[in-house]
């Protein structure tokens, strides 16, 4: 009867923190948040709750208490007590409060995502920056490289066609290094913060491009039509760009959360923001004076972890008002956001419940648990406690039964204990590290919860996920647990409810994922702990999805970038410095290294996001921002070389061309190069 005790115990609190994401949204329509230019706040906040579909949460690997990994039912909060109950207990499982904390101070000073916190942080092949328009001249403007062809991501520079906006947020200007002969004193630098700007560049004339404007502001950025969206630090914002000489603010809106990121799409932005979720986090505010009631935000039927709001906006880039939102609870953990052309997927990870594990183990495998210290543990795991003070106590327990003990037996109990647990906590990694995964549509700027799921692992960023005719494939790192070490899996997932198709497990065992690229039927991924192995993966029938080759090469890849058809080119860091591979995948069963070049260069903006990176196919090169000195290099012929570099006062942050020149964006200049003499032919200085 103890046994049992603990076993329904251990169930209750295995189901609820295994089974991590299943969290569904409400819908809340007409809503508008903007505040117009004239800081007139908004207050109107009509609302309608109810997801349009709540149905299509699915497989996953089993919990440990042997559930199948679907979903629970979802449901809205009954009231506000019902949330600041749910949610108390869900910061225990999540033993969140640094968390909260943290996420409470970014209220007063949120941070917009940036370059290597969330490398946005799709649908291969990339726009490699490529062919803007809304211009006679000049008739070719590379854009953003984004995972989605389809859908913009923000960036630092953004283009109509004809002018740029760049921002260069968050600059530094440091003094130059000091002469021979000055004092340590003299020779300290003192770190001055750049006025805040952001740029517009006519470049009608691609040879000498002029700053035509001023905008007093600075964030990532998205243009939709006549209106440049500012991502600032504590709010989003909509300029009239109409006339991009004189650009003018049409709406503003405070950031009441963290911003987790955002898209464009069709004139509408999808906004991601991530709230604490703690006592008193309730009614949630997102964006603006949008408020969304408890009875409105989404929760599994059973517990999870809980330690953030998650809030998905669709709003009109033109007025900055919303016209529909979802809510939901989740953890704040490893968080990716993925957007097709049709739908939104959010995931985050669930911490394990080492608590739980452990009593588990006691109760069904170990053999010389006495029924005392059954019910004491069943006991311990009955308190409103954290589950680490849960795992102490259990421990606690543990060693005062071993105390009783004979002398000559305490020693090999422990070994026992601690062998026997690791074995029991590696045997099920992958029912311990659980990734929960949303799905919300997207269509005609409705939102609605779709579907949920959870997979096995944890997703290294956007690019681990990709929808490819009518399937989800998302690529993921299983930890090394108990005796086990770590893996790497990949799963395809009906796109429209989530149920598992099929998967490919145990790629790279101890090593990690560092980069992953879908290209229509194939996957490419590439794990690294001492060496690189560049894994082919088919995934032509999703239900049977394949490794089918691999390759080893010194160093890592942190994003890969399809060439053409039979390669690939890799761009990362081999012994301290930066490396570029190009791999030919001609043979997926045999892919081998057309070419590789280690630069002497420690560090690329590429490492950072993936927006860093710019390919010109005309000219067949690609640029990656390295400090002062970006290189460009030829990609033809199946070799790697370098064309140029372009020296630069400042770290240049990104490489755009327009016609046959490219423009090179470093601090408060403009590097001007080019393309057919690869000569340096001028720099724009934006500011004195």
């Amino acid at each position: 009867m103890a046994r049992d005790a603990i076993t329904v115990a251990v169930v209750a609190l295995v189901l609820g923190s295994a089974i991590g994401a299943g969290a569904v949204l409400a819908a809340v329509s007409s809503a508008p948040v903007a505040t117009p230019a004239a800081e007139t706040p908004d207050t109107s906040t009509d609302r309608t709750g109810g997801p349009d579909s709540t149905d299509g949460s699915r497989q996953g690997e089993g919990t440990l208490a042997g559930d199948p990994g679907s979903v629970s039912a979802l449901d809205t909060f009954e009231n506000a007590s019902a949330y600041t109950s749910y949610v108390r207990r869900g910061n225990l499982l999540a033993d969140s409060r640094g968390h909260i904390t943290r996420f409470q101070a970014a209220r007063d000073d949120v941070a917009v995502e940036t370059d290597v916190a969330r490398a946005e942080t799709a649908d291969a092949p990339a726009g490699d920056g490529g062919d803007g328009g809304g211009a006679a001249v000049p008739s070719r403007v590379a854009t953003t490289n984004v995972q989605v062809g389809t859908v913009d991501e923000p960036d630092l520079v953004k283009t109509d066609g004809r002018h740029f906006y760049y921002a260069p947020h968050d600059r530094i200007r440091e003094p130059r290094p000091v002469r021979d002969g000055v004092t340590a004193e003299d020779a300290r630098r003192v770190l001055e913060r750049a006025d805040a700007e952001t740029h517009v560049i006519d470049a009608s004339d691609p040879a000498t491009p002029t700053v035509v404007a001023d905008i007093d502001t600075t964030g990532k950025l998205l243009r939709a039509g006549e209106t440049l969206v500012v991502l600032e630090g504590d709010r989003v914002a909509g300029y009239d760009v109409s006339d991009p000489g004189d650009p003018t603010r049409a709406w503003s809106a405070p950031l009441n959360g963290s911003l987790v990121t955002a898209r464009e799409q069709n004139g509408t932005l999808y906004i991601v923001t991530e709230t604490a979720a703690g006592p008193g986090a309730c009614p949630v505010e997102p964006l603006g004076d949008h408020t969304v009631v408890c009875e409105d935000v989404y929760r599994p039927g059973t517990q999870i972890p809980v330690d953030a709001t998650y809030s998905a906006l669709a709003v009109d880039a033109e007025s900055g008002e919303i016209s529909d939102s979802v809510s939901f609870v989740g953890t704040a953990r490893n968080s990716v956001v993925y957007v097709s052309g049709d739908a939104l997927y959010v995931t985050y990870t669930t911490p394990p419940n080492r608590a739980a594990v452990t009593a588990q183990f006691l109760a069904e495998e170990f053999d010389r648990t006495p029924d005392h210290l059954a019910d004491r543990i069943a006991e311990i795991q009955s308190y409103d406690i954290t589950p680490a003070s849960k795992e102490r106590e259990i421990r606690r327990a543990f060693e005062g039964w071993v105390a009783t003990l004979p002398a000559d037996e305490r020693e090999t109990v422990r070994e026992e204990f601690h062998e026997g647990l690791s074995a029991y906590i590696g045997e099920r990694r992958r029912n311990i590290a659980r990734t929960g995964v949303v799905r919300v549509g997207t269509a005609d700027a409705d939102l609605s919860v779709e579907a949920t799921a959870t997979v096995p692992g944890r997703p290294l960023n956007q690019f681990a996920l990709d929808e490819h005719e009518g399937t989800l494939r998302i690529a993921t790192t299983i930890p090394g647990l108990g005796s086990a070490d770590s893996e790497n899996d990949l799963y395809t997932l009906d796109s429209e409810t989530l149920d598992r198709r099929g998967n490919v497990t145990g790629m790279g065992v101890t090593e990690r994922v560092y980069s992953v690229r879908y290209v229509g039927d194939t996957a490419y991924v590439v794990t690294f702990r001492r060496i690189d192995p560049f894994h082919v993966v088919d995934l032509s029938d999703p239900s049977d999805p394949e490794e089918v080759g691999e390759l080893e090469l010194p160093g890592f890849s942190t994003y890969l970038h399809p060439v053409d058809d039979d390669h690939v080119l890799g761009v990362g860091e081999e012994n301290g410095k930066v490396k570029t591979v190009l791999f030919d995948v001609s043979d997926p069963a045999n892919p081998t290294i057309a070419d590789s070049r280690v630069l002497d260069r420690q560090f690329s903006a590429v490492a950072g996001t993936h927006h860093a990176f710019l390919m010109d196919r005309k000219h067949g090169v690609f640029v990656l921002p390295a400090g002062t000195s970006s290189v460009v290099m030829d990609y033809t012929g199946g070799t790697l070389k370098v064309e140029t570099t372009v020296e630069t006062d400042d770290p240049a942050t990104r490489a755009r061309y327009v016609d046959d020149h490219l423009y090179v964006f470093a601090g408060e200049s403009v590097a001007v190069v080019d393309e057919r003499t690869w000569e340096q032919t001028g720099t724009l200085q934006l500011s004195e």
